[in-house]
């Protein structure tokens, strides 16, 4: 079963860690460019979060979303962004870590748009 996030909140509201908790957590990485320093940079963020998830005894791995060399101004190209957001809808995680909210759509009105409907659907976002 994957925790909502308004039962999360009620739990840390208790005085629990959020590595305390049974979550099903994915991450979100984005370069916007592929030049050779930000394509490490990008497998840098993925072994990180997936050495961090998984060291997490109670969490349950979810593989990661990424997107490679895509401008973070729009999100019509970012695919894996928009299979993110579509899988979130299944509800096959209820956290996603990112390095920085930045990796999100650049563009206020989108990324409170993504935001939302993410919280919509019972899923944090931890940066």
């Amino acid at each position: 079963m994957v925790l909502n996030l308004y039962t999360i909140r009620n739990i840390l509201a208790q005085g629990k860690k959020l590595i305390d908790l049974p979550l099903h957590v994915t991450y979100y990485a984005r370069v916007s460019t592929d030049h050779e320093e930000q394509l490490n940079s990008l497998e840098n963020q993925k072994m990180y979060f997936e050495n961090y998830i998984k060291l997490q005894a109670n969490w349950i791995y979810v593989s990661g979303y990424v997107d490679e060399g895509i401008s973070g101004t729009s999100v019509n190209k970012r695919d894996n962004f928009l299979k993110m957001v579509n899988d979130e809808k299944k509800g096959m995680f209820n956290l996603i870590l990112t390095k920085e909210i930045s990796r999100f759509p650049k563009n206020t009105v989108d990324s409170i748009q993504y935001t939302q409907e993410l919280l919509s659907y019972g899923v944090g976002i931890f940066s």
